[in-house]
């Protein structure tokens, strides 16, 4: 797995992450004016899709990123320190991976 890929996969799991979080807030601002909402039960109800639709990205998303956090160690132990320059281009790389990876897991939470 190549420093770029992780990169690219990680960004795209930021992504992710922002469209969570304005679908969380779209979620918070959802009025409804008296009478609108069904008493029959939540059949089709905006707020019941809108919650399922969070909790399941959300869930896909911690997925992803544990697998991303363990490709990441992977690379990181997979680099022998004997046979590299301190602050290397790698090094720098699978540093700023790292960074990303724990911002993620923040954001996350």
């Amino acid at each position: 797995m190549t420093t770029h890929s992780l990169t690219a996969r990680l960004t795209a799991l930021s992504d992710a992450n922002k469209a969570s979080f304005h679908l969380v807030h779209r979620l918070s601002k959802l009025t409804f004016h008296p009478g609108s909402i069904p008493l029959d039960g939540d059949e089709g109800d905006v707020r019941t899709e809108l919650s399922s639709e969070i909790h399941e990205s959300l869930k896909q998303q911690e997925e992803d990123l544990e697998l991303l956090r363990q490709e990441v160690e992977d690379l990181t132990a997979g680099s022998p320190v004997g046979s590299r320059r301190r602050n290397s281009e790698k090094d720098r790389e699978t540093a700023r991976l790292s960074a990303q990876v724990a911002r993620l897991t923040e954001d996350l939470r």
